[in-house]
C-alpha cells in the first residue's frame, strides 16, 4: 500500500537525521548536542548506500565517536533498508543489555526510544503480535522508571500496539490503544504543527482506519476517515503548505474511503472515490500502482489489475527487491490470480514458469556448498573410481526430482486458486440470496458478515500455506539436489554401500516432500470450511475406536495402551463431524506413538521397560474430553503454546514436518473445541481434545 512505500523514506529521514535536527524538531525529547558522528552519518545516509552506511558505522565506533545505543540504531535502519531482518533483530536483542538509566545524552535515549520503536513495528508486520506487545510494555516501564516520557503513549506506538490486540481479537483493548493515539496526536499538533507534523499524525489514522476495514469493523473506521479529512484541511491552510504531502495524504484518504464504502455495498461512492484517488500524482507512483490493486482485485476488475501488474518488473529493479520466494507470495500470487480470472491463460502460465524459474535459481545457489557437505560426509575425497557408465541414469534422476518438486508446488498453487474460486462463487450466491429475500434483512446481513469472516480467513491461510510450504520444502529438496549432484559427477567416485546409502535418502526426502504436502491439504481443508461442518450425531467411543485403528497404536511393540471411558461418557452423543474429531485424535494419538520410542539416536537403553499411552474419555462442563496421556519424552511448559505452530519440533531425532499438532488444534477449532497441553503433568505429556455436546 501507500504507507508501505513511504516508510523507508520516513525511516530513514526520521533516523539518520534525528540527532542533528534543532530544538523546534518533534521527535528530541528536549533540546541536545548534536555529536561530529551523527552529521557525518546523516550526509553518508542521503547516498542511500547501505555498504557505505555501515562501514562508517563501523568506522566511527572503532574510534570512539558513537556510543553503543548509536551504534544499534544506525546499523539497524541500514540493516532494515536491505530487508536483513534477522541481522537486524540480534542487534535489537542487545538493547537488553542497555541501562536506560545511565543514558545522560538525550540523543541516546532518543535513539533507543527509535530502535525499539522499529523493532515493535517489524515485530507487528510479520504478525508476532504477542512478542511485539511484550516488548512495547516493557520498555515503557523502563523508560518510565528512568524519568523519561511514556513509550506507549506516543501516537505510532499507540497505534502499532492497538493493531496487535485487533489482531488478538482484544477489541476493547484495541480501542483504548487508539484513543491513546489520537491524544498523542492532539499533544504533538499542540506543540508542532509543521506540514511534516500534519503528515505523520494523518498517517497514524489512516493506518487505524485500515485495519478497522480489514477486520469488517466498519462503523469504526468511519470516524478515523472523518478525521483525516479534517487534518487535511488543516494543512492544507498552513502558511508553509507542502504540495507533496498534501497529495500524499488525499491520495490514502481517498483510497481508504473507496475501500469502506465498497465492503459496504455502497458501489457509486467506492467509485468516486477511487476516480479521486487517480487523480493525485502519488497513485502514479510505480509502487502505489502495484500495491494498490487491492481495490481492483475486491471489484473483479481483474483485466485493470494484470495491466497494472505488467509494471511488477519495473517496481522490483526500482525498489531493488529480490525476485526471492518471499516475494513469490507478496507479488507473484496476486498477478497469477489476477491474469487467471481476467482469462489470460498464456500469461498466467508466464508466470508460473517465472516462479518455478526462481525457485530453481535460488536451490542453484546452493549447489556448489550442499555438493561439499555430502562430499565431507561420505568422506569421498581423493577417492578415484569410474561412473561413466552411472552418469546417464543419474543425470535422469535428478531431471525426475526436480519436476516432481515442481508439479508438487504447481499442484499447490492449483489448490490456492480453486480455494479461491470457490469463495468467490458462495459471495455470488450469498448475494443472489439477499436479492430475492429482501424482506429477510436481518438473517441476511448476518450470512454476509459470516461469508466475509470465511473470505478472509481463507486469504489469510492462502499466504500462510505458501510462506510455510516454500520453507519446509528447500530442505528436502536441498538433499534431493546435492545428492543427485554429488552422483552426476563425474570426479566423484561412491562405493556399493554409499550408493545404496544416497538412493536411501533421495527416496525418504522424496516420500517426506509427498507426506508434508497430504498434510498441509489436510491443514487447509480444515482452515477452509470453519463452521459449517458439524451435522454428525456421534458417541464419543464411535470417535476413539476408529482413532486407535487408524494410528496403529495398538500394534506398537514399544508400549502399552488402554482406553479408560467414564460412565457418562459411555452413553453420551456429541453433535459434530466424525472425520474431523477422528483425523484430529488420530495425529494427538500418533504423536503419543511417536515420542514415547526409544530414543536411539541419543545413546538410550531401555531394555525390556514398555512406555505408557492411556486415552480417557470425559465429560466436563458440557465438553466431551478426550485426554491423551504418555510417558514419553514430555514438553517443557515454555513450549506449550510454541508446539502447536506449523513445522515446530522439539527433538531433532524424530522424524516428522512438525505440523501434526498444528492440523489437529485446526481441525478441532472448526469444531468449535480445542487441542490444548496440560502443563501441570510432569511424567510425559497429556494433550486435551475438546469438542462440545452440541453445537
Amino acid at each position: 500500500m501507500i504507507k508501505r512505500l513511504l516508510l523507508p523514506t520516513v525511516i530513514v529521514v526520521l533516523g539518520l537525521a534525528s540527532c542533528t535536527k534543532d530544538k523546534h524538531s518533534t521527535c528530541m525529547l528536549e533540546e541536545g548536542i548534536p555529536h561530529h558522528a551523527d552529521s557525518v552519518i546523516q550526509t553518508v545516509g542521503d547516498t542511500r548506500n547501505v555498504p557505505l552506511i555501515l562501514s562508517t558505522i563501523d568506522s566511527l565506533e572503532q574510534e570512539g565517536e558513537l556510543s553503543k545505543v548509536r551504534v544499534i540504531f544506525y546499523k539497524t535502519v541500514a540493516y532494515n533498508l536491505r530487508e536483513e531482518y534477522r541481522t537486524s533483530f540480534v542487534l535489537y536483542e542487545q538493547l537488553d543489555n542497555i541501562n536506560v538509566k545511565k543514558l545522560t545524552d538525550l540523543c541516546d535515549v532518543e535513539c533507543y526510544v527509535y530502535s525499539y520503536n522499529n523493532y515493535v513495528r517489524l515485530l507487528c508486520e510479520m504478525k508476532r503480535y504477542d512478542e511485539a506487545l511484550n516488548v512495547a510494555f516493557t520498555v515503557d516501564k523502563k523508560l518510565k522508571a528512568a524519568g523519561h516520557n511514556s513509550f506507549i503513549d506516543h501516537h505510532d506506538i499507540a497505534q502499532i500496539i492497538g493493531n496487535c490486540q485487533l489482531n488478538l481479537g482484544q477489541t476493547q483493548k484495541a480501542a483504548a490503544s487508539y484513543q491513546r493515539a489520537l491524544q498523542g496526536i492532539h499533544n504533538r499538533l499542540s506543540i508542532h504543527s509543521d506540514p511534516l507534523d500534519y503528515r505523520e499524525c494523518q498517517k497514524t489514522m489512516n493506518a487505524i482506519a485500515r485495519i478497522y476495514i480489514e477486520k469488517a469493523l466498519y462503523n469504526e473506521a468511519a470516524p478515523w476517515i472523518q478525521r483525516q479529512d479534517s487534518l487535511y484541511l488543516l494543512a492544507d491552510k498552513h502558511p508553509h503548505r507542502d504540495s507533496v504531502f498534501q497529495d500524499e495524504m488525499k491520495a490514502e484518504i481517498c483510497y481508504c474511503k473507496a475501500l469502506l464504502a465498497h465492503a459496504q455495498g455502497r458501489n457509486d461512492e467506492a467509485e468516486k472515490a477511487y476516480n479521486d484517488y487517480l487523480s493525485t500524482q502519488t497513485s502514479k507512483v510505480t509502487g502505489n500502482i502495484i500495491n494498490n490493486n487491492e481495490y481492483l482485485l475486491q471489484t473483479q476488475r481483474y483485466s485493470e489489475a494484470a495491466d497494472n501488474y505488467r509494471l511488477l518488473d519495473q517496481y522490483m529493479l526500482e525498489g531493488n527487491l529480490e525476485n526471492d520466494l518471499e516475494n513469490i507470495g507478496r507479488y507473484y500470487i496476486p498477478k497469477y490470480q489476477a491474469n487467471m480470472l481476467a482469462g489470460r491463460t498464456d500469461s498466467a502460465l508466464n508466470i508460473a514458469n517465472r516462479v518455478a524459474q526462481i525457485y530453481d535459481s535460488a536451490l542453484n545457489q546452493q549447489k556448489l556448498s550442499l555438493a561439499a557437505e555430502v562430499a565431507a560426509v561420505y568422506d569421498i575425497q581423493g577417492k578415484e573410481r569410474q561412473i561413466a557408465e552411472q552418469r546417464s541414469k543419474l543425470y535422469q534422476m535428478r531431471l525426475v526430482a526436480i519436476a516432481v518438486c515442481l508439479f508438487l508446488i504447481v499442484i499447490s498453487f492449483g489448490v490456492i486458486i480453486i480455494n479461491h474460486r470457490n469463495h468467490l462463487k458462495k459471495l455470488k450466491q450469498e448475494h443472489r440470496k439477499l436479492e430475492d429475500a429482501y424482506d429477510k434483512l436481518d438473517t441476511t446481513n448476518h450470512q454476509l458478515i459470516e461469508a466475509n469472516k470465511r473470505a478472509e480467513e481463507s486469504s489469510r491461510m492462502k499466504t500462510n500455506f505458501i510462506q510455510q510450504i516454500s520453507h519446509e520444502i528447500r530442505t528436502p529438496l536441498n538433499i534431493l539436489t546435492g545428492f543427485t549432484q554429488v552422483l552426476a559427477s563425474p570426479n566423484i567416485e561412491l562405493s556399493g554401500e554409499n550408493l545404496q546409502e544416497a538412493k536411501k535418502k533421495i527416496e525418504e526426502n522424496s516420500k517426506r516432500i509427498t507426506d508434508l504436502i497430504d498434510k498441509m491439504l489436510d491443514l487447509s481443508d480444515a482452515s477452509s470450511e470453519i463452521g459449517n461442518c458439524c451435522e454428525d450425531d456421534v458417541m464419543p467411543i464411535d470417535i476413539a475406536t476408529q482413532a486407535v485403528e487408524k494410528c496403529g497404536i495398538k500394534e506398537a511393540t514399544h508400549l502399552n495402551f488402554n482406553i479408560q471411558l467414564s460412565q457418562q461418557a459411555e452413553v453420551q452423543h456429541i453433535t459434530t463431524n466424525k472425520e474431523y474429531a477422528v483425523k484430529a485424535l488420530t495425529l494427538i494419538l500418533d504423536n503419543a506413538r511417536k515420542f514415547t520410542r526409544p530414543a536411539e539416536a541419543t545413546g538410550m537403553s531401555v531394555g525390556k521397560l514398555k512406555q505408557r499411552v492411556t486415552l480417557q474419555i470425559e465429560v466436563v462442563n458440557q465438553q466431551i474430553c478426550f485426554i491423551v496421556e504418555d510417558t514419553g519424552i514430555g514438553v517443557p511448559p515454555e513450549e506449550a503454546t510454541h508446539i502447536f505452530k506449523e513445522f515446530v519440533q522439539l527433538n531433532e531425532y524424530y522424524d516428522g514436518t512438525g505440523i501434526g499438532l498444528s492440523i489437529a488444534r485446526s481441525l478441532a477449532r472448526s469444531m468449535h473445541g480445542d487441542v490444548m497441553l496440560d502443563t501441570t503433568y510432569t511424567g510425559g505429556a497429556r494433550f486435551v481434545l475438546t469438542l462440545p455436546v452440541n453445537q
